[in-house]
């Protein structure tokens, strides 16, 4: 799922939810707070969304959101490619704060979510070293911006509070970034955690580049997990709201609910907040058996 934030404010999927949740508003009206449509890759979509729905017609709207959806969303991360992925992690594997099993409204702890000190530099360069998928990852030898790129996930975690793991995982649900033996292309570089590259357009320049999609991505987490605290979230724990697949969810945490803030799937099985937290998962538990987490 790709995220766009100024400041956490603006998501990809708010369009949809514009349409669903406010049709009057597209008769000419302004969008509500959250839709910007004057963002270069999100103002022709809008615009054709806008032009081609009849909003008395609710079973034309729902045909044209099955076909504009495909550019906010899709059935699993547009980069994801590792086939590993998509095997269940072992239901007695154990790794802290996450559930044996999936459950869509408790994905992942708060504890383990903002634990910014639980893995240092030398334990993610270690991880990268080897992988969970029995290889070396080529972000052991990255280098960004003569830093390495185990040095800028650590920079970007403690910079606003949450795990290195989370980022980790996150660059692997998004584009398959860890499990990569060689580097792969710029292009998939730039938009690593799909932070501010909205699914069918480019990366907004602010945002491009794996350092930059670090900081974007941690940054996003960490707003959406203390918009929960503080109730000011779409997402929140223990409210009840309905994902794009669409199925109703209750977070039982504040991570879970900044979880679904940044992908708003379930898709059990297939992608979505499933992905993230089966590979989440098999992380955190290879971590643990390495002796990385402190």
């Amino acid at each position: 799922m790709r995220v766009r934030t100024d400041g956490g404010a603006w998501q990809s999927h708010g369009i949809v939810h514009w349409l669903l949740e406010a049709p009057g508003e597209l008769a000419g009206g302004a969008p509500p707070d959250g839709v910007d449509p004057r963002d270069e890759w999100s103002s022709d979509w809008v615009a054709a969304c806008k032009t081609t729905v009849p909003m008395r017609r609710p079973l034309l709207l729902l045909v044209l959101l099955s076909a504009c959806a495909t550019d906010v969303a899709v059935d699993g991360p547009a980069d994801h490619d590792e086939p590993a992925d998509f095997e269940p992690a072992p239901a007695d594997g154990k790794a802290d704060g996450v559930p044996a099993t999936f459950n869509p409204n408790d994905v992942i702890g708060d504890d383990v979510f903002i634990a910014a000190t639980a893995m240092d530099v030398a334990d993610v360069q270690a991880f990268f070293e080897h992988t969970p998928y029995g290889t070396r990852s080529w972000l052991a030898s990255a280098q960004i911006d003569g830093v390495s790129a185990a040095q800028a996930v650590v920079d970007a975690a403690r910079g606003e509070g949450i795990h290195p793991l989370m980022l980790v995982a996150r660059m692997q649900v998004e584009s398959s970034l860890v499990s990569k033996t060689v580097a792969p292309s710029q292009y998939r570089q730039d938009k690593a955690l799909g932070c501010g590259c909205p699914d069918g357009g480019g990366c907004s320049a602010s945002y491009r580049g794996l350092d930059k999609q670090l900081v974007c991505g941690a940054k996003v987490l960490r707003t959406w997990y203390d918009a929960s605290i503080d109730g000011s979230g779409e997402w929140r724990k223990d409210h009840a709201k309905r994902t794009l697949d669409p199925k109703t969810v209750t977070p039982a945490t504040h991570a879970t609910a900044s979880l679904y803030a940044y992908t708003p799937w379930v898709l059990q099985g297939s992608g979505g907040t499933w992905l993230v937290w089966n590979v989440t998962k098999k992380y955190l538990r290879h971590a643990e058996d390495s002796g990385l987490i402190h």
